[in-house]
């Protein structure tokens, strides 16, 4: 990594926000501030708070992903490139890691490109070599359990880290990196963001070192293992095997605060597939079909949809009806005269499958932008229905993306909902809201009052930010970081921005589902390049 702005450009933000959050224009933003910023990077008072995300998870469960200040993920960004190499090495020396972090191409949409679990088969499988038996666990809670004094320990050794925990030590030179990554989120050192690229390199620099741990205890007892971010797959001989693999692990773990998920160990054939063959099944089905897109017809895309709508009902997951979608937009979907037929199912998916409403406000998003009718009716009273079930229960993830249809759309947006959004305290649904009002998408302001102080440490810096930038606000920045932020506002930095993105899926040959964005949870099932 050359240098911090890939990560800062394009692992700033959460990927389960709607691509009209964006960080490209921080860099150019940041131009002037950073010689100002190196000089008080390890200077006390200025830990910030993050921007909370509520998200949706495939199997029905929530996940709080997490937006850091800028100036404090510019530290960690800048750690990480300054260390690169260090990084490279513990990624590439460990033992059984199927998830090593690469780089991204300039093109991708985040800089870092994690191997998905769905690909995880071959890969394994030649690591787990001759096993009779497998363990497999996985680590619990793992982002949110990670010590953040644990990422000197990995680097340095646990005593020696111990001993002299100064964020100064020219010895413990990761204890700057703890420092600035409990900086991120209010000095609280239990945990790391969920969402940005630069904490998942640190959880994968900490587990890398745990796989070399592991690989120097388990003594003859392990016949070769696999791990994919926080899931493990250890081959052994027999059952007594399986449980002397399971204490080695859980001790280590232990040593770094982390544990095992009791609940989802357990020991299996060796022969047993690492992946559902469901999965399997169901790409092979997918990648049948777009093979013969001219061949297709409505009847042949709805049985396909049918039967991963099935499939997921049965594995009680959204998993399925995901790759359905993703086969979808490989089939040009939002191209196609099948629109009409699949239109009212892509609609009724979003009440019963609310992982999947950021996979369907893509797609027809997507035919949006290349100038194609939509249902106006149907989609807005859906989006309607939708938001009006998930805000009250700050359900941030399926509200943001329901919005951000309604605004690229161009579909009405009442006075009622406007203010219901903007008392809603969620800084990402507010920025939003006011991005929205000053572009010209909504026509009356929306009754969000800032007060005579914008706060630059709180949770609410986004919403600030935003407001200052683009002169919803004339209040003064206050805080810590105050002098910074009036840097980047009086740049006009943009952090939303509606119309880049859809500019960009004008063109024919560019997916409405990102292959480059969707990191650990991709469901793609051919690398190969389009066929049509």
């Amino acid at each position: 990594m050359q240098d911090r702005w890939p990560l800062i450009q394009r692992g700033f933000f959460p990927e389960t926000l709607p691509p009209c959050f964006t960080s490209i224009d921080l860099k150019r933003a940041f131009s002037g501030l950073i010689r100002d910023l190196k000089a008080k990077e390890l200077r006390n008072g200025r830990h910030t708070d993050y921007v909370r995300y509520s998200g949706t998870k495939h199997d029905g469960n929530r996940r709080y992903y997490g937006t850091p200040n800028p100036i404090s993920y510019f530290y960690v960004a800048s750690f990480i490139s300054d260390h690169w190499p260090e990084f490279e090495a513990r990624f590439t020396n460990s033992p059984f890691s199927v998830s090593q972090p690469k780089l991204g191409k300039p093109t991708d949409d985040r800089p870092i490109v994690v191997q998905s679990l769905s690909e995880l088969t071959t890969i394994a499988s030649q690591k787990l070599g001759r096993s009779a038996f497998l363990l497999k666990t996985d680590i619990a809670q793992f982002f949110p359990s990670i010590y953040t004094h644990a990422i000197s320990w990995s680097a340095h050794g646990i005593d020696k880290a111990k001993a002299d925990r100064a964020p100064s030590s020219a010895e413990n030179y990761f204890n700057k990196l703890d420092f600035f990554t409990h900086s991120c989120q209010l000095g609280e050192t239990r945990g790391v963001l969920v969402g940005p690229d630069a904490f998942r390199l640190i959880a994968e620099y900490i587990a890398a070192g745990l796989d070399a741990d592991f690989f120097a205890n388990q003594a003859n007892f392990v016949i070769g293992a696999a791990r994919h971010v926080d899931d493990y797959y250890i081959g052994v001989r027999g059952e007594p095997e399986a449980l002397a693999a399971l204490s080695v692990l859980r001790d280590i773990l232990q040593r770094y605060s982390l544990h095992i998920n009791d609940a989802k160990t357990r020991v299996m054939p060796g022969i047993e597939p690492l992946n559902d063959v469901w999965a399997q099944a169901l790409r092979k089905e997918a990648r049948n079909l777009t093979a013969q897109f001219w061949a297709t017809n409505a009847n042949d895309i709805i049985l396909f949809y049918d039967r991963a709508l099935i499939q997921a009902k049965e594995v009680h997951s959204d998993s399925p009806v995901k790759i359905a979608l993703r086969a979808f937009d490989q089939l040009k979907i939002y191209d196609s005269l099948l629109w009409d037929t699949m239109e009212p199912y892509l609609q009724r998916t979003m009440f019963h499958h609310p992982h999947c409403i950021d996979y369907v406000t893509l797609i027809v998003a997507k035919r949006v932008a290349r100038g194609k009718p939509i249902d106006v009716t149907g989609w807005k009273e859906a989006a309607y229905d939708l938001i009006q079930r998930h805000l009250p229960l700050n359900h941030h993830q399926e509200v943001v993306w329901l919005v951000w249809l309604l605004l690229v759309a161009r579909l009405e947006i009442t006075d009622l909902l406007v203010a219901s959004l903007s008392n809603n305290d969620n800084a990402h649904i507010r920025s939003l809201v006011v991005a929205a009002f000053t572009d010209g998408l909504i026509t009356r302001k929306p009754p969000i009052k800032l007060g005579l102080k914008l706060a630059t440490t709180d949770q609410h810096w986004l919403l600030n930010l935003v407001a200052k930038a683009r002169g919803y606000s004339g209040a003064a920045f206050s805080g810590g970081l105050a002098a910074e932020f009036q840097h980047l506002a009086t740049k006009r930095v943009r952090l939303i921005d509606f119309k880049a993105h859809m500019k960009t899926m004008q063109e024919v040959n560019v997916r409405a589902i990102s292959r480059t964005r969707y990191g650990y949870d991709s469901d793609d099932y051919d690398d190969d390049p389009d066929p049509f």
